[in-house]
């Protein structure tokens, strides 16, 4: 069943809370609630390894789909609940909250600020680490707090976005390749691997027709993602990161340690020049440039799909196949 109001208009106040709020912090937040489902299930599936990680997804995922399907048809419950699936507004806030330490000298404040932002350990990053760091989750990030959840609403409502979104977090909370999650975490980190596929490239695309439009070099973000992308050891990741190291001029990716152990990531762009302050600037500017041009591409599929009796795509694609 869909809402009562059209999807485009869901989409448009969803982003616009987004913009205006910011991703509120509270003991009730559903992804906070998505985070304690799974965490009630843990115990009692964490020693089946793969099985049980992948038990533990399925019933959050299917508690909370249900809540969403159930919920749909109330117009306001669905704008509000797919404006807690975006987090734009949150993450910018987050990242420049770096900066600005970096930029008041404060570098061990600026080095906790960052570890609530990544997986990485944070307390022995340089200066220019943590910039590197900074950007890297930003651009990553682009993916997961915007442009996933919006692409799946357009493919099959607030069903498909809780559904990502469910993902998503059980993927950021298990899916690292360390000794405690590689087994429990591997569904998730697989399904999310999955369901971002389109998006990431999506996103990596937008990103670089937002540096094209902000005045930096559009061949040069295009071509660094075309060809760095498959570095990153992740398949989706390396799109959004690789547009940024070619817009910024910048080098990303390099040595990370997780849990007292150096990995290297993929690296990418040419490192023109010195990694700058400015560039956590730069790089949330131009993200938040990229967010407008991809949720008035998301309002624009949303306004032709409900000219044509359609609330998302999935509806298109069934007609299609019926032959209606």
């Amino acid at each position: 069943m869909g809402s009562f109001g059209p999807p485009y208009l869901t989409v448009a106040l969803a982003y616009l809370l987004d913009r205006l709020l910011g991703d509120p912090h509270f003991s009730l937040h559903p992804v906070r609630l998505i985070g304690k489902t799974a965490e009630k299930l843990r115990p009692l599936f964490y020693p089946w390894g793969r099985v049980g990680g992948a038990l533990t997804l399925t019933l959050t995922a299917a508690l909370w789909v249900g809540l969403s399907f159930a919920g749909q048809k109330f117009w306001l419950f669905e704008a509000g609940l797919l404006y807690f699936w975006l987090a734009e507004r949150a993450l910018r806030d987050e990242v420049l909250k770096v900066a600005r330490l970096l930029e008041a000298g404060l570098l061990p404040q600026a080095r906790k600020a960052l570890s609530f932002l990544v997986g990485r350990e944070t307390r022995d990053l340089n200066p220019s680490d943590c910039i590197r760091a900074a950007v890297e989750t930003a651009a990553e990030n682009f993916t997961d707090g915007l442009v996933g959840p919006l692409f799946w609403y357009l493919i099959g409502g607030l069903p498909a976005a809780t559904a990502y979104k469910v993902v998503e977090t059980l993927d950021s909370m298990y899916g690292y390749k360390t000794p405690r999650w590689r087994a429990f975490g591997f569904f998730p980190a697989r399904l999310d691997d999955i369901l971002n596929y389109l998006p990431a490239r999506l996103a990596g695309l937008f990103l670089a027709l937002a540096a094209g439009l902000s005045g930096y070099p559009f061949r040069r973000a295009l071509g660094t993602m075309w060809r760095e992308a498959s570095r990153h050891d992740s398949p989706n990741a390396g799109f959004t990161e690789a547009a940024m190291a070619g817009a910024l001029g910048i080098e990303l990716g390099g040595e990370v340690v997780y849990e007292g152990k150096v990995f290297e990531k993929g690296r990418f762009g040419k490192p023109l020049r010195p990694r700058q302050v400015e560039d956590i600037y730069r790089a949330t500017k131009l993200l938040e440039r990229a967010s407008l041009l991809f949720v008035f591409f998301i309002l624009s599929w949303e306004v032709i799909l409900w000219n044509f009796g359609y609330h998302h795509l999935t509806g298109l694609i069934m007609s299609v196949l019926k032959g209606g």
